[in-house]
């Protein structure tokens, strides 16, 4: 009896944890937007030469997010379904998926940590190359996606240099309120990986406990612990019955003593 409460309260904790993971997937389904559509992001994207890194590292990140709120999706619809049915094979798949989702969150922690530097500078260089490249050439093409940058960030140039009125006219048109470019998207980086990493880590502890809940749950069952009602009725012979046997007689305990009868 003691054992059932705890496979009972294990079921619980483990259907609320896939309740906070749908949760977790959708805001990982946002972040993930944020990082494809966003406009930190696309604007310094579509100013960026075809051979730059970020491309490529973006690419990535954004195929990263789909991929993990994917698979969060997945893994919440595995671990209910088979706590709903009790199947023991459904339960083993849900192990294996919270043990695949938990090294792929890994990597990408670890990536964090190894990358945000160079993502972070290689944003910045982006930028830095086109204001340089308008103030030197003043090109008409460079000078209207740098007002576009602008415009989009609401922002102006780097503080530090003291453009003459004409051009920080022509460079900040539409920006009410003239903010270092530079501090502005290193702010909105900082905002965006810290999001990242809370969202990483938390996954981590569910996937811990996900792991945990249903390995409990596996080996429950050929250990003998019922999980709510299987087992307690024999149906097999209910065929050859009459219909108006009572219930109590289908009971293993209670065909058996007839027959010794």
């Amino acid at each position: 009896m003691e054992q059932q409460v705890w496979v009972r309260l294990a079921k619980s904790l483990l259907l609320v944890s896939c309740l906070f993971m749908m949760l977790l997937c959708l805001a990982a389904g946002i972040l993930t937007v944020m990082t494809g559509l966003g406009g930190h992001f696309s604007a310094i994207k579509a100013i960026a030469p075809p051979e730059s890194p970020l491309r490529g590292k973006h690419s990535a990140m954004v195929l990263y997010g789909s991929g993990v709120s994917a698979l969060l999706l997945i893994l919440v619809l595995l671990s209910s379904i088979s706590v709903l049915r009790e199947s023991r094979h459904l339960m083993t798949s849900a192990f294996l998926g919270f043990g695949c989702l938990f090294c792929i969150l890994t990597v990408g922690a670890t990536w964090i940590q190894a990358s945000q530097q160079q993502v972070d500078t290689s944003l910045l260089d982006v930028y830095d190359e086109l204001y340089e490249q308008v103030l030197r050439e003043s090109l008409l093409v460079q000078r209207e996606q740098l007002q576009s940058m602008h415009e989009t960030l609401q922002c102006c140039g780097k503080l530090r240099d003291s453009l003459p009125r004409t051009d920080m006219q022509g460079l900040c048109k539409n920006v009410e309120e003239r903010q270092d470019c530079v501090v502005v998207i290193s702010k909105a980086l900082q905002t965006h990986w810290t999001l990242a990493q809370v969202g990483i880590l938390v996954s981590l502890g569910f996937m811990v406990q996900g792991m945990f809940l249903s390995s409990f749950l596996f080996f429950s069952l050929p250990r003998g612990a019922n999980w709510v009602r299987r087992g307690e009725y024999s149906l097999k012979n209910a065929s050859v019955l009459n219909p108006d046997t009572p219930l109590a007689r289908l009971l293993p305990h209670q065909t058996a003593e007839s027959k010794r009868g």
